[in-house]
């Protein structure tokens, strides 16, 4: 029942009901310690007490400490007040200890009927603290029983018990962080404290931040309902943080695991992808289905009057607005679903590289995004060469990066700009932990320009160019100018394309190919294409004015990988010869040079005229292996298909109901009976046929617990005897 000062604040008085007096015969003398027992009447009785907390009860050999319950001490049980959690003093105790955990009562315990046996787990239960996390959920229940006695029914006019309510409010979040696993207990629990905290509620409610929540609830609190229900009434966009309140609230909001297991980073994945699709917030429609307040008590012997809101619509009546948050939910728990099942079993490297990479970089640690942001700035337009191994342990790996991990590594970096070389992304081997790898700054399009036969061509040339650079042991100023002025001369390859090059060349001078490994890419040319290769090979060994003998012996590998005359290499290593040669088989002209320029470049003299043959010479050399060159793609296992992890306590009810039904029937069991005119306007809300849904959910019932959920067509009834069997 409510007062309504105005139409939009409500105070509700939830001392409805008037204080009872608990009268019951007189019993022999009766210590309560710290409590004064209420003095007898004519008639010799005394008065049932409540023990406030800190209040200490002797029962049997136990002391219980803790207060927050009734007692009497009865002759007659059968006479005392009509409470489970009364604990008659009278009734005797089972002699020896009781297992705590031992399942001794039924579904609704009371003390004056449960065993002696079940009496002596109870008191034990209380006499330690009400804290044994093994307990029973009956002796649980029993206790909390008398919470709610107080609280709703007392306190009608009892200053005293209106006084208790912190206490009780308490007691209640203390059994919520022992026993909260259970759902049956948690949803109670919730809802007793949810209907306790809202003695008031703000017109403006919708105004302010959303009442905190969490996927671990099984009801939506009473405060984001209303505030809902008001932005509807006023035509107030819901933003993102009052949208993801309600999704990981809404117990017909499907929650998968990533919402209990990394909740800050679903939240904030949530609210940027809310805000990315409905910039202008979501508008509600001010729906049929009026809200109101009830709380369905965990006792059978007291109840909750339901409190009348007004012309608050329940928005979450409509399942419209439902499936937006769902779809939206399910987007960003795919987004984590990886990293989820890293740290449920990892949980001691959630900060380390391998499970990072499983998220958006926008979720990283900041110490993380700033390296990447430092990396980007030293790296500028230039390259920075280092080992795989270096890389990881720059950016907190625990180990070495499977291929996954590393593919995922390449993403990140390329969403910076950053590319990496070897192009794992296009199907390049993994390199070793030893192995260079190469980083360079790319474009925005840089990564949809992967290999092509004409890139893979220039690569090869590259190769084994770098085996004979790097042959004498030492890489000349001029070596490396010539074949950097190559790359960019290359004009059918694009600059994304010539950029990476770059960067393979960074590599191969460090970490310069094996002859045997190029062999097989060798094999398909002709002998006439190997002779021009091999001219290009021993020009370019050329550019710095000497051949030294390390070259030289390189060289003569090379040309017996080709399956040339070894003897034919001196004659090749004259300039004149080589130019010779390759103009004949290219049929690149031969002039007459002009005096050579001779400029200084870094202390280092360049001879321009034999560069720019050699570019020639490249070229050429290029040109012939892109027409015969074809990169072997990488064979990739084909990935695992995703798995979606769901959390393990989703309530079913009733096996079987689903879907839109299944939020017919939570709203149904959120109050003991309904008008007909009210739950066709729920129906019509949730695109329901009334009758059809009523049969469906009544059908299931009948096949699973042989008894109905309803009963009575005006008003329509919860029958309360299905309570005990539903999974709420």
């Amino acid at each position: 029942m409510a007062s309504t000062s105005s139409s939009d604040f409500f105070t509700i008085n939830l001392g409805t009901r008037p204080a009872r007096a608990y009268r019951i015969p007189a019993p022999p003398t009766q210590s309560v310690s710290g409590a004064s027992v209420s003095s007898a009447s004519a008639e010799g009785a005394v008065a049932a007490r409540w023990l406030k907390k800190g209040q200490p009860l002797s029962v049997g050999n136990f002391l219980i400490p803790g207060g927050l319950i009734y007692t009497t001490l009865c002759v007659d049980p059968q006479s005392a007040l009509c409470e489970p959690s009364l604990i008659n003093t009278w009734l005797k105790l089972w002699p020896e200890n009781v297992d705590s955990s031992s399942s001794l009562m039924t579904y609704w315990p009371d003390y004056k009927t449960i065993s002696a046996q079940a009496r002596r787990g109870y008191v034990q239960w209380l006499a330690e603290g009400r804290c044994d996390p093994r307990a029973d959920i009956g002796y649980v229940f029993i206790f909390f029983y008398g919470l709610e006695r107080r609280a709703l029914v007392d306190t009608g006019n009892d200053q005293e018990a209106i006084d208790d309510l912190p206490d009780i409010i308490e007691a209640v979040e203390h059994l919520l962080g022992i026993y909260g696993s259970n759902s049956s207990l948690r949803g109670y629990a919730e809802s007793f404290l949810d209907y306790l905290g809202h003695s008031q509620i703000d017109e403006n409610l919708y105004l302010h931040s959303p009442p905190v929540t969490s996927a671990a609830r099984s009801s939506m609190p009473m405060g984001l309902r209303v505030g809902l229900g008001q932005m509807a009434i006023n035509q107030y966009p819901v933003n993102g943080q009052w949208a993801l309140a309600w999704a990981l609230s809404d117990p017909d909001i499907t929650r998968r695991t990533p919402a209990t297991r990394c909740p800050d980073l679903l939240a904030t994945l949530f609210i940027d992808e809310f805000e990315r699709v409905y910039p202008d917030g979501i508008v509600l429609s001010h729906n049929k289905t009026k809200l109101k307040h009830g709380y369905r008590t965990a006792s059978r012997a007291v109840g909750a009057p339901v409190m009348d809101l007004g012309e608050i619509p329940d928005v979450t009546a409509s399942s419209l607005n439902r499936k937006k948050l769902q779809f939206l939910l399910d987007r960003c728990s795919s987004d984590l679903d990886g990293y989820s099942r890293f740290i449920g079993r990892y949980p001691e490297n959630a900060q380390k590289l391998e499970g990072l990479l499983q998220l958006p970089i926008s979720l990283w640690p900041s110490t993380l995004r700033d390296e990447l942001e430092r990396l980007k700035a030293r790296i500028e337009d230039d390259l920075e060469v280092m080992t795989f191994a270096d890389l990881g342990k720059r950016f907190n790996s625990a180990g070495v990066l499977s291929r996954p991990l590393l593919l995922a590594m390449a993403r990140a970096l390329e969403s910076l700009q950053i590319g990496m070389e070897p192009d794992v992304l296009a199907g390049s081997r993994t390199p070793k932990p030893d192995d260079c790898i190469a980083l360079f700054v790319t474009l925005p399009d840089d990564g949809a320009l992967r290999a092509t036969p004409a890139y893979n061509a220039a690569c090869l040339t590259l190769d084994l160019a770098s085996a004979v650079t790097v042959a004498d042991g030492e890489i000349s100023a001029e070596e490396v100018s010539l074949l950097l002025n190559q790359i960019d001369a290359w004009q059918h390859l694009s600059i994304a394309q010539r950029k990476r090059l770059k960067a393979h060349l960074g590599i191969q001078l460090q970490q310069p190919p094996t002859l045997v490994s190029l062999k097989s890419r060798l094999e398909p040319l002709a002998i006439t294409e190997k002779q021009a290769i091999a001219h290009f090979l021993a020009s370019l060994a050329q550019a710095d004015g000497c051949v030294s003998a390390q070259e030289v012996k390189l060289l003569e590998r090379v040309y017996k990988v080709l399956q040339l005359d070894p003897q034919s290499l001196y004659g090749d290593l004259h300039v004149a010869t080589a130019s010779r040669a390759f103009s004949e088989h290219f049929g690149v002209p031969l002039t007459t040079p002009e005096p050579q320029l001779m400029p200084e470049l870094g202390g280092v003299v360049l001879n321009l005229d034999r560069i720019a043959l050699l570019q020639r010479e490249t070229e050429a050399v290029s040109a012939l292996l892109a027409k015969v060159f074809t990169e072997e793609p990488l064979n990739e296992p084909e990935p695992a298909p995703p798995v979606n992890e769901t959390q393990d306590d989703a309530a079913v009810i009733i096996p079987g109901l689903e879907g839109d039904h299944l939020a017919f029937l939570r709203l149904l069991l959120s109050r003991p009976q309904w008008s007909r005119s009210e739950l066709e306007d729920s129906a019509s809300d949730m695109e329901l046929m009334l009758d059809g849904a009523l049969e469906h959910i009544n059908e299931l019932a009948y096949e699973h617990f042989d008894m109905p959920i309803t009963e009575g067509e005006e008003p329509v009834e919860i029958n309360p005897d299905i309570l005990e069997k539903l999974t709420l």
